[in-house]
């Protein structure tokens, strides 16, 4: 059998949502600066919003890479095997690092201990750790989201059976969107039952299922490359449009729901129905213009970024820590917009050298992730692609 191609484009969004992801994160400590003016607010809040594709793009890959290399068969020991010491590993290693760098409000050794615990389950060692959480999940339950994807897909046996089957899976999700977005807020919803209050109410921003549409999206991808790939360029013009439109409406809802006085980024959630439309659109257009970019020779520098970006990911937080210390302590680029994209560049850069640095040595993989790991060959299977998480 012949060996399946390798999606270069992948390393490509990769990087771009590794670079969106640091510089939402440098705009919420800059958007808490004394003195920022109302202008600057909103120019902050609507870079937000083109940043916003970043965790639904690396769903989308991960579902991407998943169903591409393990549609038809897979062997779950080794599989989750691999995962617990590519993902969960470094995970664990960098969450007890920030951990230890925090205060410590706990006394009673056993607080310690649930402490945590609790944080390396919930993802709150570090306030962007709690992606790993979430998007372990869909490694955790892949033979399910494998079954469900099957029985879609033969049940979409002709073209007008695919467009009910996207139209309804969209309505499904639109509707738990809404309903963490509106109905949960307005109602006050609650389960009587600890566990499903815990993982369905209270961490829904890290419960898989509320993201299962970019998993299935990266599906749909990944058993139609050569058409995904075609649509996405012959439908180029409407994709932007649709782009431009939903846009300008998630921005008009910024304004809307901010209410009055400084822009609020927490209405610009993922999770409620115009941030989904978005979002879709987003996504197509991002991987439309992966493709473009590809082309160009000085492409290989963003594929490197996006082969060591797990390992980057985990350490920028700790990275814009102490940077933004320094440029305080220096008073340069601490404040304003251009101050914003200098700690951008520099956060991006550190990290990037730091998980690459690391990624170099003997046990690198536990550190950052197995980014060019060799692999045995397996005839009749791509080479697996670093995972997307």
């Amino acid at each position: 059998m012949t060996r399946k191609e390798r999606i270069t484009e992948l390393d490509l969004i990769r990087s771009f949502a590794f670079l969106a992801v640091v510089y939402q994160h440098v705009i919420g400590v800059y958007m808490r600066k004394p003195g920022v003016d109302e202008q600057t607010a909103i120019i902050y809040g609507m870079l937000f919003h083109l940043l916003k594709f970043a965790v639904p793009a690396f769903i989308f890959m991960t579902g991407l890479v998943l169903f591409y290399n393990y549609y038809e068969r897979i062997h779950y020991p080794s599989f989750i095997r691999k995962r617990v010491t590519e993902i969960l590993v470094p995970y664990g290693i960098w969450s007890a690092i920030y951990l230890a760098l925090q205060p410590k409000p706990w006394r009673a050794e056993g607080e310690t201990v649930w402490v945590i615990f609790k944080s390396i389950m919930t993802g709150t060692a570090s306030y962007h750790l709690w992606f790993v959480v979430m998007i372990f999940q869909f490694y955790l339950l892949y033979p399910l989201w494998q079954r469900v994807f099957r029985a879609v897909r033969d049940f979409a046996s002709n073209q007008t059976r695919v467009v009910i089957s996207i139209g309804i899976i969209g309505l499904l999700y639109g509707s738990l969107v809404w309903f963490s977005a509106r109905y949960i807020p307005t109602h006050g919803f609650r389960f009587d039952v600890a566990w499903l209050d815990t993982y369905w109410i209270k961490y829904r921003d890290r419960n898989a299922f509320y993201y299962f549409f970019y998993f299935l999206m990266g599906g749909l991808a990944a058993v139609t490359l050569a058409q995904f790939r075609q649509t996405v360029k012959r439908q180029w013009l409407w994709i932007c449009t649709g782009f431009v439109l939903l846009y300008g409406y998630i921005g008009y809802e910024l304004f809307r729901d901010s209410g009055h006085g400084m822009i609020n980024l927490n209405v610009a959630t993922s999770l409620k129905p115009s941030m989904f439309l978005y979002t879709v659109a987003q996504l197509l257009l991002v991987y439309g213009l992966a493709l473009w970019i590809g082309k160009w020779k000085g492409s290989k520098w963003f594929a490197l970024l996006g082969k060591y970006s797990y390992g980057a990911y985990l350490i920028h937080a700790l990275v814009l820590t102490y940077l933004m210390k320094g440029l305080t302590a220096l008073q340069i680029f601490h404040t304003s917009l251009l101050g914003s994209f200098v700690a951008f560049l520099l956060c991006s850069l550190l990290s990037f050298a730091i998980s690459y640095g690391l990624g170099r040595l003997p046990f690198g993989a536990w550190l950052v992730g197995a980014a060019e790991k060799k692999r045995k060959a397996d005839p009749g299977q791509q080479k697996e692609l670093p995972h997307a998480g």
